[in-house]
């Protein structure tokens, strides 16, 4: 009933031409990683974006002049780690443009193309698929909107929350909170620098969460798709032998799977580079962030307010993480299945001509595809796994360096 009623009320954010990917390309268009309007627009975009990445520069800059300070400095990495992420994020759908466009009218094309058939299970496996992801990208989005809001009011939390901190501030003895760390050419402890290093901060928060949550959305509902296509292809499969067909409809059926298969590939293909490279850095810098996150909860220097952030921040972090994992290890599961498909069919109906297609055909199917994290690592539940006994581990010999000491 909660989902009906929230795709009713997104209903405006659905676009005919893109049955799957509507709601987020829209979305990556506010933000300016969909670029397909005027040239103008295009321009403000990358300026925009450009001065994002001085921003990041910025960051850390002010995480080099607080390095001899703990506390500060693991409170202002997790930040400047996840702008670097964005950034990254945000340059992979800029400069790969082109491959993006191409993967998305492709998509587009075969959704709108199985649309059209008759077979009532096609059109149940396209809705189902296209729910599910509806379903994962507004929750989401829901959760990267919370986040936002709580890194908008950290400073108020953290001024709110520490009758000490209130009295340093009216001594001069520590500047007033901001949203994020940063360094600026001017004062930012004094108005009106105040009051625009805020308003600075501000843009590049919503910036940031909006680069996140629509980059992730859309990564996730391509990797639904390649679940949904190949459960498709895999009942595609099972009737090739259906209602007694004759030896050239069963050369058709064939015909039509190896061509489905053909284009499932170039899809997978085409998606995991662009893809990979942007795991591989988030997994590398992912369980330190984690780790350092932890640490900080177990401070007795972290206040109210930053316990608030990092419980979020950590949260949203390993949510990131797992979605990626456990969609890729779906996709992979279906795979890894799809010739069965073949040998679940009426394959003893055909003749020997036919069973050696048959047999062809299963195996060009049997390749199991999963999606990777640069060269040495794939997008699967057990690296998930690793990565937090990793972070464990990490966290543990911290402590045991800490008590040392």
């Amino acid at each position: 009933m909660a989902l009906k009623k929230m795709l009713a009320l997104t209903k405006g954010l659905e676009d005919p031409t893109h049955p799957l990917l509507g709601p987020t390309l829209k979305a990556l268009s506010v933000f300016g990683l969909w670029q397909t309007g005027s040239q103008k627009s295009t321009v403000i975009y990358n300026t925009f974006h450009f001065l994002t990445f001085l921003f990041v520069i910025t960051e850390y800059i002010d995480l080099y002049t607080v390095r001899k300070d703990l506390s500060k400095m693991l409170n202002n990495l997790s930040v400047t780690v996840l702008s670097t992420i964005c950034m990254i994020k945000t340059l992979s759908y800029v400069c790969r443009q082109s491959h993006l466009k191409v993967l998305v009218r492709e998509i587009s094309e075969l959704e709108l193309e199985l649309m059209k058939t008759t077979d009532k299970n096609i059109v149940k496996r396209l809705r189902q698929y296209t729910v599910y992801t509806r379903a994962v990208t507004y929750v989401y989005w829901f959760l990267v909107v919370g986040i936002n809001v709580v890194l908008l009011t950290s400073p108020l939390l953290k001024y709110a929350s520490s009758e000490i901190y209130r009295s340093e501030i009216k001594n001069g003895t520590e500047p007033p909170p901001l949203i994020l760390c940063s360094w600026f050419p001017f004062d930012s402890a004094r108005m009106p620098g105040y009051f625009w290093a805020t308003m600075v901060h501000i843009i590049m928060s919503i910036q940031g969460c909006g680069v996140v949550a629509t980059y992730d959305m859309n990564a996730v509902a391509v990797m639904s798709y390649l679940k949904g296509q190949t459960s498709i292809l895999k009942d595609k499969c099972k009737a090739i032998f259906d209602e007694t067909a004759s030896s050239r409809d069963v050369l058709n059926r064939i015909r039509d799977c190896h061509r489905h298969h053909n284009i499932l590939l170039r899809h997978y293909y085409m998606f995991n580079s662009l893809l990979s490279p942007i795991m591989f850095v988030y997994m590398l810098i992912c369980s330190f962030t984690i780790c350092c996150s932890i640490i900080q909860l177990d401070s007795s220097e972290t206040t109210i307010s930053q316990r608030i952030w990092i419980i979020q921040y950590s949260i949203g972090q390993i949510s990131q993480l797992f979605l990626y994992c456990w969609h890729s290890n779906e996709f992979a599961a279906k795979t890894r299945d799809l010739d069965r498909g073949v040998y679940e069919s009426d394959w003893t109906k055909g003749d020997v001509f036919l069973r050696r297609q048959i047999l062809l055909l299963a195996g060009k199917l049997s390749q199991t595809l999963i999606l990777n994290a640069g060269p040495y690592a794939s997008l699967s539940i057990p690296t998930f796994i690793t990565i937090m006994k990793g972070t464990y581990s990490f966290y543990t010999l911290f402590s045991q360096i800490q008590d040392s000491e």
